[in-house]
């Protein structure tokens, strides 16, 4: 049986996160088995979305990080692999800095993605497989910096969309409303003729949630409202030790629950799909795709 492994460093705004997976073929199908993740709450975003630049703490961090990424690719075995940052670096004014330094101290080139390519890598993870024909689903990705959507029908991507909406980034009220505004146009414009719709959510928060609200991947919007209401009664080292997150992500979950809501009422959306895919795993599949897909090779298959 043939394996590769292969590897991804996806460097977003509130974590940094390495994925090893190996790929089997298996009578003649690409099975992706995820066999390690690491994820560090480096918090990028809290410098770039505050003062518009990393300071050199965090960029010291991040080369640190780097080394040690690089040094557990190496001790994996780990055939090809790829490193890309989303919005915290891209939107620093001091960016190019800080990934000459990366590369200086670790050896790491990272490669900075816009909105449309992290939406590419997420339809690398073959979503459209998952979709029912006549139901509008509205992919949603909620970040430390970023909100990005992407609208399916009929297996088929309508439209995509940033909106510098996330659960650490900070903006004065009005642009906070004026972005809310330009998402709920950019939905009606592109939603409002279909009846049913869902959303599918990534990332770590949403995958968190349907582990805490045991749902296997659909969570239904009245339960998140009332799983927001049962965590604001609770004190910060309550959340911690009842429901069992570690610190970041007690800090974080609540932010990106108000988002996945607010989404959700401007798209009429009553459920949330949880396939459990983000930036990391497009990552993976699309140097797959890229470096040893057989055009002629029968549909992949994704082990959850």
């Amino acid at each position: 049986m043939n394996v590769r492994r292969l590897g991804a460093i996806d460097i977003g705004s509130n974590s940094v996160r390495l994925l090893i997976t190996d790929v089997l073929d298996y009578n003649g199908r690409a099975v992706f088995k995820k066999d390690s993740l690491i994820r560090i709450p480096l918090k990028l975003g809290e410098d770039t979305f505050s003062t518009g630049y990393i300071s050199e703490q965090k960029k010291e961090k991040l080369a640190i990080l780097m080394q040690s990424f690089r040094g557990l690719i190496q001790v994996n075995d780990v055939e090809i692999w790829r490193a890309c940052a989303t919005s915290a670096i891209r939107e620093a004014s001091n960016a190019q800095e800080v990934l000459q330094y990366v590369v200086a101290k670790s050896g790491i080139e990272i490669d900075v993605i816009d909105s449309k390519e992290e939406a590419r890598f997420i339809l690398t993870n073959r979503i459209d497989e998952l979709l029912e024909e006549n139901r509008v689903y509205i992919y949603t990705d909620v970040g430390g910096g970023n909100t990005e959507l992407i609208i399916f029908y009929q297996n088929k991507e309508i439209a995509s969309e940033s909106f510098k909406l996330g659960t650490i980034r900070s903006l004065p009220l009005e642009e906070e409303r004026a972005e809310w505004d330009r998402m709920k146009n950019w939905l009606t414009e592109h939603s409002k003729d279909y009846i049913k719709v869902s959303l599918i959510g990534s990332g770590g928060n949403i995958n968190k949630l349907d582990s805490l609200l045991r749902r296997s991947g659909r969570i239904r919007r009245e339960e998140l409202v009332s799983f927001a209401a049962k965590m604001r009664k609770m004190s910060y080292e309550e959340r911690l030790v009842n429901l069992k997150i570690n610190l970041n992500r007690a800090e974080v979950i609540l932010p990106a629950i108000a988002i996945y809501l607010k989404v959700m009422k401007l798209a009429r959306a009553l459920v949330i799909e949880t396939p459990i895919i983000g930036v990391a795993d497009g990552i993976i599949k699309d140097l797959y795709m890229t470096h040893f897909y057989q055009p002629s090779a029968p549909a992949l298959s994704i082990d959850k």
